[in-house]
């Protein structure tokens, strides 16, 4: 009977970034845009000759050296990948001039100067330093924020599944510095949360997401507009914002790569070499179908179908308590009107929330100067009163 060949199959991505676990067979990795070592191996023992690696998202401008002439690696391209290559710009100014034109700088500008002039803002970054305290609530914000940004798009967010990873490794990673944890507060609450990787001088775009309720201000852009600053003054040359075709990827980006698998057996093995290279062929076939699809669109067909299939399957159990809103910007106060002052930070009226900070963000207000009332004549109807401008909401 013909010994069964074993196949291990790792991620990049969890294995060595996450866990810093030594990619086998690998005595070197070096990343081949700074030129610089990323690992090598201590011990130089190879694990057994019936073994196959096969090593997934793989990203090409890394590049692994084997010193064993007998252990081979075939490569096949999968996905694309991108990356913004800070080395060739002097500061973050000047990449945004590079990219983004003096009308969309402007906005981002906009967007950062209304956010300030409505809330308490400060901008937090931990690299190297976290306590388990603030390290406990931040993480539990971060969570219900994927939560309810997920819910409303009403499709399932991969994130959730792996929750209990991320959770367990970035405490540790963010106080050996080798991932940052950046956060928007408004009045000491967490707003915006990302979690990137580091290593060496390149981080690793992994986790972002942001309270829904202030969507008007886009803070997206200026958290990364912060990333940018901080990526400078801390001698990072690559961003690498990994997979995804996302518009706003397209705007940030100045690179593609690759995403690889790695294939690697020991050739002097007869029947691992035969395993390896049905392995690779079914790979490259499976690849150039997809590459095929996607020039007829069938992936977008694809995608819609997996969207419905698996629809906010996660988040099924957490109640949508979203309301049509009706909105009069005309308002009068009628001297028989019954106005009963409410708190906006009463947890039953959290859905006045993004009503209220959109009416901030038009009309340039800060929240410390509006009151919003119940007109309590009419049925779930509220004012919000700002200095100059009044705005009456129905929610039906």
């Amino acid at each position: 009977m013909l010994k069964k060949i074993t196949s291990k199959n790792l991620d990049v991505l969890s294995a060595f970034l996450e866990r810093k676990k030594a990619l086998p067979i690998y005595n070197e990795i070096i990343n081949s845009i700074t030129g610089n070592t990323i690992y090598k191996k201590i011990n130089s023992s190879n694990k057994s000759n019936d073994y196959i690696y096969c090593i997934y998202d793989f990203p090409s401008y890394l590049k692994g050296q084997m010193s064993n002439n007998e252990w081979k690696s075939k490569i096949i391209n999968t996905y694309k990948g991108s990356l913004i290559l800070l080395k060739n710009y002097n500061n973050a100014d000047a990449y945004l001039k590079n990219k983004f034109s003096t009308g969309r700088r402007s906005k981002f500008r906009t967007y950062q100067k209304r956010l300030e002039t409505c809330f308490n803002i400060e901008y937090k970054s931990y690299f190297g330093e976290i306590s388990k305290d603030d390290y406990e609530y931040l993480f539990k914000e971060f969570h219900k924020m994927i939560q309810n940004r997920f819910l409303e798009k009403k499709i399932q967010n991969y994130d959730l599944s792996r929750w209990n990873i991320y959770h367990e490794i970035a405490y540790p990673l963010i106080n050996s510095k080798e991932a940052a944890l950046f956060v928007i507060f408004s009045n000491g609450k967490p707003i915006s949360i990302c979690l990137n990787l580091v290593r060496d001088k390149t981080i690793y775009g992994y986790i972002r997401t942001y309270d829904i309720d202030y969507s008007k201000f886009y803070i997206g852009f200026t958290d990364f507009i912060k990333q940018l600053h901080w990526c400078y003054e801390n001698d990072i040359e690559i961003f690498d914002l990994l997979k995804g075709n996302y518009t706003y990827k397209a705007r940030l980006i100045d690179s593609q790569y690759d995403f690889q698998k790695h294939v690697v057996y020991n050739s002097n093995s007869l029947l691992t070499s035969i395993s390896a290279n049905i392995i690779i062929a079914r790979t490259r076939a499976f690849y150039f179908l997809v590459k095929i699809l996607k020039k007829i669109n069938i992936n977008v067909v694809y995608h819609r179908f997996l969207k419905y299939k698996y629809r906010n399957r996660e988040l099924s159990k957490i109640e949508n308590t979203s309301k049509k809103i009706i909105i009069n910007n005309n308002v009068k106060i009628e001297s028989d009107d019954q106005l009963l002052e409410v708190n906006l930070n009463d947890e039953a009226l959290s859905f006045l929330k993004r009503p209220v900070y959109d009416f901030l963000y038009s009309n340039q207000e800060s929240l410390r100067n509006v009151e919003v009332f119940n007109l309590q004549n009419e049925l779930n109807t509220y004012v919000i009163k700002g200095t100059v401008k009044m705005q009456k909401i129905t929610f039906k």
